[in-house]
């Protein structure tokens, strides 16, 4: 969408700034809604009117951080709005509105939950007192999304279904809270991996915003749905959906536009298409889902060490109350922390993993569990939590894990071919008609086709897996530099591998070397 100049000074009052600028939010248009924001507070500020001021301070601040203009821009506009507020005499809505604000931002920019319970709930109360139900219930759903993210999920969905059946009846009469406290639920609704419930939403969600014209929040519900339709191996309709919003935001400055981004990247990383995948994440740089996903990417090329490192600054930098979050890289650090030979960590992991599944209690959540659980379990046991982890995979509607785990479990049941092969066509099919374009893992486990790697090219790759170069290789074995590249790029082809360590990390998980 083309941006206009950004608005002229002209003769316009504050309030005709203030209208401006929301025309263009909902029009998309960056430049001229932050103008025009920036206009209507000098404007209040010249005639006195603070209260006035700090209103557009508050819009500044959230519209500063949606418009990627930065968190600390964001907070010195709320700040801002605290001080103009703070020599009010009497509560105003702008008080509660400025709270309302707070707890978004903390949402969706700062990750910290605690803080926007206390903010939404500050905002609810705001909005009891003075009779504000657009206030009353967008704090409530803020509060619910929070609690969610705490880890305390029924509770947290009792709340948003109320204020989302509220703001569905006509309470809520501005249709941009409408359709905010809607998108919410299904947010949390994937954050939750909650597939059923999301997908009922978010057909609810888009009619809303269909009926109302209301485009920035259809995007975003699209892109929420297209997440859920990745998990539940919905891929082809979730890439046409992810390109038709990228395509419609190409010019778009909100977070939204690289929301649909980083799930593009998601599921080009679980098809394989890891150049493609990285690219789309260094678009987000230094989102938590982007770097998670650029550490996945390099596990999947071998690089366990550098992954398992960005597993441990995530979780040290990370508020220890947005546990859904958490429990996300906990999952991705117990996977680094064995491929990188860091078995204690990786127990840890595993554990506090469990303790928030147990507390949690989602399908989804209790499977990734079981996952992590396999990963660190004893040879003797590793069949049994695989399985486990397989079942209830399968149980939650992810066809894409369930399949990563008959991987593995094949992998494990080294007594019984037969059942091994079961769980590798099982895994196969489920993988080919998703579209993962990695089919050599898959022949790499297949008992018949362990055969694929000859004695001479496990001898050469138990060599490179301890660190030996070329040269190193061609002594050892006394062949030459030229015949140890032959045996190398045969390797590569065979694993369907694109490094040497990726080859040696696949081998071991496969029990080739």
């Amino acid at each position: 969408m083309a941006t206009q100049e950004p608005v002229d000074e002209g003769e316009l009052d504050a309030a005709s700034f203030e209208r401006i600028a929301q025309d263009a939010w909902w029009r998309d248009d960056a430049v001229v809604c932050l103008s025009a924001r920036e206009r209507a507070y000098r404007s209040y500020r010249t005639s006195g009117d603070d209260r006035g001021a700090a209103r557009a301070a508050t819009a500044l601040g959230y519209d500063a951080a949606l418009f990627g203009e930065g968190l600390a821009v964001a907070q010195g506009w709320l700040s801002r709005a605290h001080e103009l507020l703070h020599e009010q005499d009497r509560l105003t809505p702008e008080h509660g509105w400025l709270q309302a604000r707070e707890a978004e931002l903390a949402l969706n920019v700062m990750h910290q939950p605690e803080r926007a319970f206390d903010a939404g709930t500050r905002a609810a109360e705001i909005g009891d007192e003075l009779g504000i139900a657009d206030l009353q219930f967008a704090g409530r759903a803020l509060v619910g999304l929070a609690v969610v993210r705490r880890g305390n999920v029924e509770d947290g969905l009792a709340r948003l279904n109320e204020s989302v059946a509220a703001a569905l009846a006509g309470d809520v009469a501005d249709p941009m809270w409408m359709g905010k406290i809607c998108c919410w639920l299904v947010a949390a609704c994937l954050e939750t991996q909650d597939l059923a419930r999301a997908v009922e939403w978010c057909a609810r969600v888009e009619r809303v915003c269909r009926e109302n014209d209301l485009l920035p929040l259809f995007d975003v519900c699209r892109i929420i749905y297209a997440s859920v339709q990745i998990e539940s191996g919905q891929w082809r309709e979730a890439e046409d959906e992810l390109i038709a919003a990228i395509d419609r935001m190409r010019a778009s400055r909100r977070g939204t536009r690289l929301g649909a981004v980083m799930a593009l990247g998601e599921l080009r990383r679980r098809e394989g298409r890891l150049e493609e995948a990285e690219g789309l994440f260094g678009q987000a740089e230094f989102d938590p889902r982007a770097i998670l996903g650029r550490a996945l990417i390099q596990l999947d090329r071998g690089h366990a060490g550098v992954a398992w490192d960005a597993m441990t600054s995530m979780l040290a930098a990370l508020d220890n109350t947005d546990t859904l979050v958490r429990a996300r890289i906990l999952r991705a650090a117990t996977r680094c922390a064995i491929a990188a030979g860091k078995r204690d960590q990786g127990v840890a992991a595993s554990l506090e993993l469990d303790a928030i599944a147990r507390r949690v209690g989602t399908p989804a959540l209790t499977a990734q569990a079981a996952e992590a659980a396999a990963f660190v379990a004893e040879p003797a046991a590793a069949a049994q939590a695989w399985l486990r982890a397989v079942t209830l995979f399968h149980e939650a509607g992810l066809p894409f894990d369930e399949a990563e785990a008959r991987l593995e479990l094949a992998s494990a049941l080294t007594d019984s071919p037969d059942e091994a092969r079961a769980h590798l066509r099982e895994a196969e099919r489920t993988l080919v008609a998703l579209g993962v374009v990695r089919p050599g893992r898959v022949a790499a486990l297949a008992p018949s086709g362990r055969d694929l790697i000859t004695p001479r090219e496990r001898e050469v790759l138990r060599l490179v897996a301890t660190g030996m170069t070329t040269g190193d290789v061609a002594s050892a074995l006394v062949i030459s530099e030229h015949t140890v590249h032959r045996h190398v790029a045969n390797i590569l082809a065979k694993l369907d591998a694109p490094t040497r360590a990726a080859a040696v990390s696949i081998a071991a998980r496969s029990g080739l070397i």
